[in-house]
């Protein structure tokens, strides 16, 4: 005979030391004239109960996911540990490094197991409980997520909880010194890596497009960052340290780079009128400058 499975009820014992986080599937909207579904991506403080973000989508996505948390983070601070389901939308590699990048530990729950995720859960139930049913019919997005924030801020935050005795807003308040803030380049964390070697003559390759990189990193494996929506701008690390940004391979101003072995590259001028030069001395960062 198989043994039940220990479970015990939790709470962690200080503010923003774990956010649990889940997507709930949410009511039929209207979108561009069609009907969508849409889908719910919320997290909440386990000690306070409280919702750092909550918000409608119409993507289970990790696209979704990562707004959803970038808005958490910015408004509520970092979390110590967040723990999440295995879902597509939670398991990519970009959000594993940004996580860890900001000393956030990113726990998965077991497969099929819901029931450590017991506060996210139930904060769903409460959604489809007391929210859904006062929704009107074929809402925009738009106007589901203004309803659903304006039921946060005016119910939910303020209802005294009946397990703390205490409303998720108080509880939450009571620890604002052991909260940490989030960066201001928050957005940079949750750029795309990629691993690439460098190669002899300096190049690496990112989504197809040709880049160089400082004479120092020849035949070194590197982190290369960039933003999905810039992706010309890319920045490289080395041992997790910057090493600046790449700039496109220009293979025209290289033809007329001459190589000095051990010295700077030195730029020769090409035959016919005079040019104004747009390489210097061989060098990809000019001191002082930033790229």
């Amino acid at each position: 005979m198989r043994l039940p499975t220990d479970r015990r009820r939790f709470e962690t014992e200080l503010v923003n030391d774990l956010w649990q986080s889940d997507c709930m599937h949410g009511p039929r909207i209207i979108h561009e004239g069609k009907l969508r579904k849409s889908y719910l991506f919320a997290i909440i403080n386990d000690h306070s109960r409280l919702i750092p973000h909550a918000q409608f989508y119409l993507a289970e996505n990790l696209e979704s996911y990562r707004d959803c948390l970038l808005q958490a983070l910015e408004k509520r601070g970092l979390p110590r540990r967040l723990y999440v389901d295995n879902g597509s939308a939670f398991r990519s590699n970009r959000l594993k490094y940004a996580c860890a990048r900001l000393g956030v530990a990113l726990l998965h729950s077991a497969p099929y197991t819901p029931e450590g995720r017991g506060k996210i859960e139930r904060f769903f139930r409460t959604v489809r409980m007391q929210l859904i049913p006062l929704l009107a019919e074929n809402l925009s997005l738009e106007k589901l997520n203004e309803q659903l924030h304006t039921w946060l801020d005016g119910d939910y935050h303020q209802r005294i909880h009946s397990t703390t005795g205490q409303t998720p807003l108080q509880r939450y308040l009571a620890h604002l010194s052991l909260l940490r803030s989030a960066p201001k380049d928050l957005h940079d964390y949750f750029r795309v890596p990629v691993r690439r070697k460098v190669d002899k003559d300096r190049s690496v390759t990112v989504n197809g497009k040709l880049f160089e990189a400082p004479v120092g990193l020849i035949g070194k494996h590197v982190t290369l960052l960039y933003h999905p929506h810039d992706p010309q701008r890319v920045e490289v690390l080395f041992e997790e340290q910057s090493q600046g940004f790449l700039i496109p391979l220009n293979s025209g101003v290289n033809s007329r780079v001459r190589r000095v072995a051990r010295q700077d590259s030195e730029l020769v001028a090409p035959p016919g009128p005079p040019v104004a030069p747009t390489y210097h001395g061989g060098s990809l960062f000019q001191k002082g400058s930033t790229p």
